[in-house]
């Protein structure tokens, strides 16, 4: 038996002939008929051929819906169609049944391209579009390439239904961040295999934030956003491997236009502290964050001043930074001393010779195996620390000519004075200052991680009285490697706090720094440029300072290092 749709056997609103041939097929629409099917996938896809062309003075679509009267029913009738049809499998293969949701979708997508009143009139049909996108993005649909693409299409559609107009984007996105969480349909589009699904997906978000505050924050504050938020961030961790010029590159591409529009929100601090974990001192999604974070402060910046919203944004990031870091350091701190066991000496190597410490390090008693996650994301934190501050010495050090850039200049000086002070004066819960923790950090890791030189482990020369027995057992290379970068950039961020600042000279000199940063004066494989960033920092530390140079005057190496950059005894 035939099946007529009802409702568009009339034909008084139809006046493109492309149109008045899909209201044909659907008039005498035969569901049990194959030949039906193809007929209406083919004149679907002629009419999206007709939409996306743009004419002298107006598009296509934007003719078609305001020539056309009974467009909105006709829509209406085919997504009801196209319902009816996946509620009965049976009468036809899976294949063709995607491949005309692929078509409707497509048709649909290019009818409401920046088209308000097409846009408007089509809306009625979200329900069934979103309920289509989501049975085609369901573990059996995505085996299917069919299926991949009609819920590529799905996406499009929806993106396309709502870009650009106000109040339809404010009704949807908050719909859409509210919805029960197994009915959250953009996550299950962020599963598909398939990049330009994540891609069409990225760009659906990023237009419905793009421009708008309040949208922006219901990323962090709606019941749905912070779970939305975590999935974008695996999906971007996901891509950053892409190959460039890929469906992959572009889908990473948006989504990290997705983040920054977060940065640049100021949403970085509470988007951190929501995707926390309880009982976690860093989550796998913090860490991409900072990742993310990290990638953005080094984006080269526009040459424009910084005004008042960003000083706002970039202060709230310093003081997550810098809690974040003590935090991390505390942890690493206390792991380290509870591997090496209580006989560890930390205190001990302050006034040890330069090459050597006052007590062998001992085999670990006990490892953490968190301990390179959180080494990772210390790392990362202390590089957007230098970020901040390099940023802050680039604004004081701008040219100044007008009146104008004179004003501005001054703002910059005020800022700039703002982050040496918190980065100097800042304190832990626990009383210690961020140079002190530095330090702290810089002596346990020489001591509990190898140091590779050359591909090789490099065999520390017995401090005096030391035998043999005391050290520890044979370090192999990749004992050092989950914690690269660590002594380098931690060390190039105690240079630029010691720089022209007297009062951390003195701290560093106390906590007993100079000997700790000169043993950082080598070649170190996983530790790029950590000898040329630790000379600098010794250089920064002594300047200026009698009694630091004095320090180092009175230190007595007990190792010297040979052609080969491989410590040796004296």
């Amino acid at each position: 038996m035939s099946h007529q749709p009802q409702g568009v056997l009339e034909t008084d609103g139809i006046v493109d002939p492309l149109i008045r041939r899909v209201h044909d097929v659907l008039r005498t629409f035969d569901r049990d008929s194959v030949q039906s099917i193809l007929d209406l996938t083919d004149a679907l896809n002629k009419c999206s051929v007709l939409l996306a062309k743009d004419q002298t003075l107006k598009s296509s679509r934007h003719v078609v819906g305001e020539t056309n009267p009974s467009l909105r029913k006709l829509v209406q009738e085919l997504w009801k169609t196209s319902a009816e049809l996946h509620a009965d499998e049976d009468i036809i293969s899976t294949t063709q049944l995607a491949t005309l949701s692929q078509s409707l979708a497509k048709f649909t997508r290019n009818l409401v391209a920046a088209e308000p009143h097409n846009q408007q009139r089509v809306l009625s049909n979200e329900p069934t579009i979103r309920a289509m996108a989501y049975r085609y993005t369901s573990y059996a649909a995505l085996q299917e390439p069919a299926s991949i693409a009609s819920s590529r299409m799905l996406v499009q559609a929806l993106s396309n239904l709502v870009t650009g107009n106000e109040p339809l984007l404010q009704n949807i996105w908050k719909m859409y961040l509210s919805l029960p969480e197994e009915q959250l349909i953009l996550l299950r589009l962020f599963a598909s295999p398939d990049m330009r699904t994540a891609s069409s997906t990225f760009i659906f978000i990023l237009n419905c934030i793009h421009g708008n505050r309040e949208r922006l924050e219901m990323l962090i504050r709606s019941p749905r956003g912070p779970r939305l938020c975590i999935c974008v961030l695996d999906r971007i961790n996901s891509l950053v491997d892409a190959e460039e010029a890929t469906d992959g590159a572009h889908a990473f591409d948006v989504g990290y236009e997705v983040f920054s529009l977060m940065a640049e929100g100021g949403l970085i601090p509470a988007l951190y502290t929501t995707i926390a974990l309880e009982d976690e001192i860093v989550t796998p999604h913090q860490t991409t964050l900072l990742k993310l974070l990290d990638s953005h402060l080094q984006r080269p910046g526009s040459n424009s001043p910084l005004n008042a919203t960003d000083q706002l944004v970039r202060n709230d990031l310093l003081r997550m930074l810098t809690d974040e870091f003590f935090a991390l350091s505390a942890y690493v701190q206390r792991t380290i001393r509870k591997a090496m066991g209580p006989k560890v000496d930390t205190d001990g190597d302050k006034d040890a010779g330069c090459g050597g410490e006052a007590a062998a390090p001992k085999p670990p008693q006990e490892l953490d195996l968190l301990l390179p996650k959180v080494c990772e994301a210390l790392v990362l934190v202390t590089q957007c620390l230098i970020s901040l501050a390099l940023h802050a010495e680039e604004l004081a050090g701008a040219p100044v000519g007008s009146s104008a850039d004179r004003a501005q200049s001054e703002q910059a000086m005020s800022y700039t004075g703002r982050v040496k002070n918190h980065l100097t004066q800042e304190r832990s819960t626990g009383g210690e200052g961020l140079p002190e923790s530095i330090v702290e950090i810089l002596r346990l890791i020489d001591v509990f991680v190898p140091r590779i030189t050359f591909g090789k482990v490099v065999q520390r020369p017995l401090p005096p009285g030391a035998t043999a027995q005391d050290t520890a057992a044979e370090a192999h290379p990749s004992a050092a490697a989950g914690f690269s970068y660590v002594k380098r950039d931690l060390v190039r961020l105690l240079g630029i706090l010691c720089s022209e600042n007297r009062d951390v000279q003195d701290r560093v000199r106390e906590a007993g720094g100079i000997p700790v940063v000169m043993n950082l004066c080598v070649i170190d494989d996983q530790n790029p440029y950590l000898k040329e960033h630790a000379i600098f920092t010794l250089r920064n530390i002594l300047h200026g300072n009698k009694e630091n140079q004095d320090v180092v005057k009175e230190i007595q190496p007990v190792g010297r290092w040979d052609e080969y950059g491989v410590l040796q005894s004296i």
